[in-house]
């Protein structure tokens, strides 16, 4: 029994650990050369399909990434330099920076892409290839070479200091960048009454600011019931068992009562249960927080009914959203 319950335990801090981890945010960059605007924006949306499909990585809004670009005075399809491009990495919040450069070659095209670590400025990936026949397959290239570079692309444990703005990055003062659930403005973490005031006048945002919040309490009512529940379940092995038989003239046996069984088999699947489902509501907090942020960025607001179920102060019913 204890053999058993050992290995249900390490099955289940792997599982944890395995859920806890957070994609790798990725700022994919207009290619550089001498194309036209179009085709740069062909190949970018080519490349940010692909990563957005790969496990593990998320593909930073192409808005928020002109909007930084713009206040900071850079041009997407100048960003030819590593450190440049690792500025403005930090400056979106990224951890992986992606740059294509497209090089023509009379009817042909040199192709390079390469992954850039934002905190060290050091190329983590690079592939390089050259088309056969111009344009008809340059779309074939770039995809080989992303789906071949995303496929052992390193994917380190995020560090949580890795998203947050320098003090310096005053020019963009205006944009709210998020790291899980705290947001900067600035360079400045702000408040969560500070995150609220500044969006009082953005219904989608303050509404998905809320629900993050919110999602985030009932996250850590979850695990620390679950995580009494699991202490509860393991005192029968610590105790140890609460009957003990003889046979006439033989040796004595210790058995667990049946309500030390119940005990164990309640404590510890409850209580794992609701660690599991109090992370997975975690990791879902960060992400409404981070799209409430990204509304915000954009501007958008709620202007159309919706109707929904949900959980209204008397209980389950019908919500109006507007």
């Amino acid at each position: 029994m204890k053999k058993v319950v050992i290995t249900f335990a390490i099955a289940l801090l792997i599982s944890i650990s395995a859920m806890a981890q957070e994609d790798q945010k990725v700022a994919v960059f207009d290619p550089s050369g001498d194309v036209n605007a179009q085709l740069r924006a062909i190949v970018r949306e080519e490349i940010s399909s692909i990563i957005v499909n790969t496990r593990g990585f998320m593909v930073l809004e192409r808005q928020l990434i002109d909007r930084v670009l713009e206040e900071n005075r850079f041009q997407a399809g100048g960003l030819v330099d590593d450190s440049q491009v690792a500025e403005m990495g930090r400056l979106l919040g990224a951890n992986l920076a992606f740059v294509t450069s497209l090089m023509p070659i009379g009817n042909n095209f040199h192709v390079s892409v390469k992954m850039i670590d934002v905190q060290t400025a050091r190329i983590e990936r690079q592939r390089t290839a050259q088309t056969q026949s111009g344009t008809n397959d340059l779309l074939t290239v770039v995809q080989r070479l992303v789906r071949e570079m995303f496929a052992d692309a390193p994917r380190p444990a995020p560090v949580q200091q890795a998203a947050r703005p320098t003090a310096e990055n005053q020019s963009q003062a205006g944009i709210l960048i998020a790291d899980g659930r705290n947001v900067f403005q600035g360079g400045r973490q702000l408040s969560p009454n500070e995150v609220r005031n500044l969006m009082a006048y953005n219904i989608e945002a303050i509404q998905l600011y809320n629900q993050g919040m919110q999602r985030k309490k009932v996250a850590n009512g979850f695990m620390i019931v679950g995580a009494v529940g699991t202490v509860v379940g393991f005192l029968p092995l610590i105790q140890g068992p609460d009957n003990e038989y003889t046979p006439y003239g033989g040796e004595t046996y210790y058995n667990y009562s049946f309500g030390q069984n119940l005990q164990m088999i309640f404590g510890l699947g409850a209580g794992a249960s609701l660690v599991v489902t109090g992370i997975i509501l975690n990791q879902g907090s960060k992400k409404i927080v981070g799209q409430s942020v990204n509304a915000y960025n954009h501007g958008s607001s709620r202007t159309s009914l919706e109707l929904d179920f949900g959980i209204t102060g008397n209980g389950v019913g019908v919500v109006l959203r507007f």
